[in-house]
């Protein structure tokens, strides 16, 4: 068995496989007839070659099919750690402070991930209408494809629920001791100072809206 395997072998190398022409004679025809011209130059154990089309996700769209409708409502999850603030709310539109600056959020929109900054989220269950407003510390939006998007806050509360008295002492002591501790050098204190000044100022930002 492996004396003729082995003369199969030899005789293949002898006659040597031109891919090139192989590639000439049936590049026009597609993957198919590529393979069925590839296999009486080689031997019978080799594998057939990949190509890129078959790494490629596979679709259920059949030639023809009509686009996706894209929906009326955008699909709204809203999760902090300790409890699921929304679940599956149809809401017509989201307003997330992202990072990179504030954006909104309707259905059909690219699929995107942004990193929460403090902000607010502005939810429009009925633009300009029935709308719900949250102070966020920081977190990650996903917008996905079939117009759901997904809020992972680290912490949130309604807009409506800041004292605007609390916000603007706790702004004061956190810049006052911002200023004490750069003085010092401690840089994780330094640091967690700095995001306080970064959150109370968001949230005093907030407040006056």
């Amino acid at each position: 068995m492996l004396r003729q395997v082995a003369q199969r072998l030899a005789g293949t190398a002898r006659r040597g496989i031109s891919t090139s022409a192989i590639c000439r004679e049936g590049e026009d025809k597609g993957p198919k007839e590529f393979i069925k011209r590839f296999r009486p130059h080689v031997s019978s154990t080799m594998n057939d070659p990949c190509f890129p089309s078959d790494f490629l996700p596979k679709e259920d769209k059949k030639e023809g099919d009509a686009p996706a409708a894209v929906p009326d409502k955008l699909t709204l999850n809203f999760f902090l750690p300790y409890e699921t603030t929304m679940k599956d709310s149809k809401v017509d539109l989201v307003l997330l402070p992202a990072l990179t600056g504030d954006f909104g959020v309707m259905p059909g929109h690219v699929p995107t991930v942004a990193q929460l900054r403090p902000g607010v989220v502005t939810v429009h269950k009925t633009l300009d209408k029935d709308i719900d407003k949250y102070f966020v510390s920081s977190g990650f939006a996903f917008v996905h494809a079939d117009s759901s998007t997904d809020v992972c806050a680290v912490e949130a509360v309604k807009l409506d629920d800041l004292d605007p008295e609390a916000v603007r002492s706790g702004l004061q002591e956190y810049t006052a001791k911002l200023g004490a501790l750069q003085a010092k050098g401690d840089d994780y204190d330094i640091a967690a100072a700095q995001v306080g000044v970064e959150v109370y100022s968001a949230m005093s930002a907030a407040v006056g809206q």
